[in-house]
């Protein structure tokens, strides 16, 4: 029913130095105690939140309804908005959230119905993330008509090592639905749109990513645009159902335009590309892959 703003340590006096409040190396997240505001309130702090290490400026806790979250600005918080497991988020708008410095997340929503995430710029610190301290700009669980839109997010990466090396832009579960337009990810170690569920994408721009686009279940996208990524700018799991009407891609490098896992259906109507010459087009990582692609896109 509440929406918390976490209490902030005594230690970020005036002239006192980050590292007497954070070390280098990412602990478990504090746990300070919140005080409650009533939801019909919403939240919106004045000033600039100085939040080191704590898991949620904001913290959403049980069935939260028809309110604004935002606008607020945060600082080096573990994360800005977090919500309980349990929570609900519905009839709800988050707007004007401004994150630096986070240490792993911008914003973390359980399931989410019927909810605007809008005008939003989320940026990780510059150290990467290790172990299990997985990094999203942002991370949805669940819900039906999300809109995402007008924002940024940048810098959310882990450590490079011997597995699997996550760190997402924006993440989607398959348990979610909705329409993401006009969001730049730049810079994030595996995807910038890392998009499970049922979505509608429209005048995204994912840049300088492991794969721009990590497609899963059913995406239906307008214009897409690509630049400078080193795995693929458009990567589709398996199973995958997903058509792009216009894919506006460049690299200087020869990594693939487009890979596919396995049992994938996509369509790609047109291309704006500017790649070098023998760059490769398709790369199948699976069997069963039904790839259109039309004009352009050569």
């Amino acid at each position: 029913m509440t929406i918390r703003p976490i209490l902030f340590p005594a230690c970020l006096g005036i002239g006192i130095a980050m590292s007497a409040c954070a070390p280098a190396q990412t602990p478990s997240p504090t746990q300070a105690q919140p005080s409650a505001i009533p939801s019909a309130r919403g939240w919106r702090p004045s000033g600039v939140v100085d939040a080191p290490g704590q898991n949620g400026a904001a913290l959403i806790e049980g069935r939260v309804a028809a309110t604004t979250i935002g606008p607020a600005v945060v600082r080096r918080a573990y994360r800005a908005i977090e919500s309980r497991p349990d929570s609900v988020l519905e009839k709800a708008t988050i707007a004007g959230i401004v994150a630096t410095d986070l240490q792993r997340d911008g914003i973390r929503l359980r399931t989410a119905n019927d909810v605007v995430i809008r005008d939003f710029d989320l940026t990780m610190r510059a150290q990467p993330q290790r172990g299990k301290h997985l990094p999203e700009g942002i991370a949805i669980t669940a819900g039906r008509n999300i809109v995402i839109r007008d924002g940024r997010v940048r810098g959310f990466r882990m450590v490079q090592g011997k597995g699997y090396t996550n760190g997402d832009g924006i993440a989607t579960e398959g348990e979610t639905q909705g329409r993401m337009l006009n969001v730049t990810a730049s810079d994030n170690s595996d995807g910038g749109f890392d998009i499970k569920g049922d979505w509608r994408l429209d005048d995204l721009v994912a840049e300088r990513n492991a794969r721009d686009y990590r497609l899963w279940n059913t995406v239906s996208a307008g214009t897409l645009t690509a630049r400078g990524w080193t795995s693929a700018a458009v990567w589709v799991g398996k199973g995958g159902r997903v058509r792009i009407d216009h894919l506006i891609a460049s690299n200087t490098t020869l990594a693939p335009l487009l890979i596919v896992a396995g049992g994938t259906d996509v369509t790609i109507v047109r291309c704006t590309l500017s790649r070098p010459a023998g760059a490769q087009v398709v790369k199948s990582e699976g069997s069963n892959n039904k790839v259109t692609l039309g004009p352009g896109c050569q």
